[in-house]
């Protein structure tokens, strides 16, 4: 288990886990990135910082042991070596996740399927080489998949599949191995009284975040997946799994046309409704995940009669025109809604919709001594007069000084902000953050010149800073840096949210 992972918080991108009332104590928090291609957040409610340990260390390694068998990208996965044999005799945990794809296959009348393997290679291919692919290859390889025949043998654990059939599982093993990571946590701290696992935004929680206090969670748009965006909603769960799915920044683009990544199970198209986003609650993070995937492919009323049929299911739809559709105890579990539309600018504002994402890096570094580095974002007007701090890395108070440029002009008068913005370290990767031209005091600021300042310090390293400006119009407008030292390449894009 890395230090890294120990010693990590919880970094909140996809969820607001755990917000406790004063009187209550924090849970133990641990972040850990590059999991299962995404990040692994866990919260635990425990009487002593050493039981939450093991709870999350047992998680972490059970994370890790069940990627060596589902996943789809490793080829020597047992997932990837059925696939390539056709028929082979699989451990235990892929024959119970093959099992519950098929059964969830059946109860959504095919709007869920783990059998697009070959369609998704067909989008990887045409994504390569720049070309939509062809509609009637895609539906020949969907149509073929749905007719395929998948032999379960329970005594054998033997699986045959189809001639021509390629499994793609992720639409529900990851939900599965929150399961299972949340069982071997239990199992090896029994007196947790409270337990939160998310990977990638998908989550369980188990018990409560404190005496009669539920975890608080909050749901992201996945079409605002930046570090500093807003929740979309906030839910009060406990004993709860929630996943959601739609359009956002996994979307493909091809040729210039913007493709959603949810395929149809029986085009093997792109899906193309109403449905936008769409939220699911369940007992168990399986189910909603695989009913997130189905909701999102079809109509918005077909989804929500869908996961009426499920006792113990809640969801929520949300449509290109903003309209929501909910089920009947959704709003039972929904504490605080983010408004989807903004208010008018004050004044002369930016054009509608427009925003500046931020594509920043943090480098890798060879060291022996490696520590994430300390790391914050703010925009200014071109006097240096602070606009917004949009981003900061990192939650000791105690190192924020440390980022001298701004903490000197700008931090050590409002202390307050340490708190309110800062967020766990990231490790070595790219990540994204948006300003959505509002300041400090969430007022509008016009069209014009602007400054993007980021700085960096790391423990046992060094320090950077640089700037880049911004010239903010009725047009958009591209910008980038080279990045130095602690600071990795940064690209700024000023136009319409995609």
């Amino acid at each position: 288990m890395s230090a890294s992972f120990r010693s990590g918080l919880l970094a909140g991108v996809a969820v607001i886990a755990g917000l406790p009332a004063a009187a209550d104590a924090e849970p133990y928090r641990f972040h850990a990135d590059h999991v299962l291609g995404t990040s692994l957040d866990i919260a635990v409610a425990a009487g002593n910082p050493a039981t939450a340990l093991m709870a999350a260390e047992a998680a972490r390694a059970e994370v890790a042991r069940l990627d060596g068998l589902l996943s789809g990208w490793r080829p020597d996965s047992d997932l990837s070596r059925l696939n390539a044999a056709g028929v082979a005799a699989v451990s235990p945990e892929l024959f119970a996740v093959l099992t519950a794809c098929e059964r969830w296959g059946a109860a959504t009348d095919g709007a869920f399927s783990c059998r697009l393997g070959a369609v998704e290679a067909l989008w990887r291919g045409a994504e390569a080489g720049g070309f939509a692919p062809e509609a009637a290859m895609l539906e020949a390889a969907a149509r073929a998949a749905a007719n395929a025949q998948i032999a379960l043998d329970r005594g054998s654990r033997q699986v045959r599949l189809g001639a021509g059939t390629t499994l793609a599982i992720d639409g529900l093993a990851k939900g599965w191995i929150i399961d299972a990571a949340g069982a071997a946590a239990l199992r090896a701290a029994p007196d947790v009284t409270g337990l939160m696992i998310d990977i990638g935004g998908d989550l369980r929680c188990w018990g409560r975040a404190g005496p009669a206090r539920d975890w608080q969670v909050g749901v992201v748009d996945p079409a605002r997946p930046a570090d500093n965006d807003a929740p979309l909603l906030t839910l009060a769960l406990a004993n709860k799994a929630v996943a959601a799915s739609g359009r956002g920044p996994r979307d493909r683009c091809i040729g210039g046309t913007r493709y959603s990544h949810l395929l149809s199970p029986v085009s093997g198209d792109a899906a193309a409704n109403e449905t936008v986003f769409a939220a699911v609650a369940a007992d168990r993070a399986a189910d909603a995940d695989a009913l997130a995937t189905a909701l999102a492919v079809v109509p918005p009323q077909v989804g929500l009669a869908l996961a009426r049929r499920f006792a113990g299911v809640e969801a929520l739809l949300i449509t290109g025109s903003g309209e929501r559709l909910q089920s009947g105890g959704w709003a039972s579990l929904e504490t605080v809604r983010t408004p989807l539309t903004c208010a008018a600018a004050d004044g002369a504002g930016w054009p509608a919709g427009f925003a500046v994402t931020v594509d920043y890096e943090v480098p890798k570094i060879a060291s022996s001594r490696y520590h994430a580095p300390y790391l914050v974002m703010w925009i200014t007007d071109p006097d240096g007069q602070m606009v917004r701090t949009l981003l900061m890395l990192g939650r000791k108070s105690e190192w924020a000084p440390e980022n001298y440029i701004w903490w000197r002009r700008y931090g050590r008068r409002t202390p307050d902000i340490v708190d309110s913005v800062a967020r766990a370290t990231r490790a070595p990767g790219r990540y994204s953050v948006a300003w959505d031209g509002r300041d400090d005091n969430g007022k509008r600021v016009g069209q014009g010149r602007y400054v993007l300042h980021i700085e960096a310090t790391r423990e046992h390293g060094g320090h950077s800073y640089q700037s880049v400006g911004l010239e903010l119009g009725a047009a958009g407008a591209d910008f980038s840096l080279s990045g130095k030292d602690e600071i990795g390449a940064l690209q700024a894009r000023y136009g319409e949210r995609k």
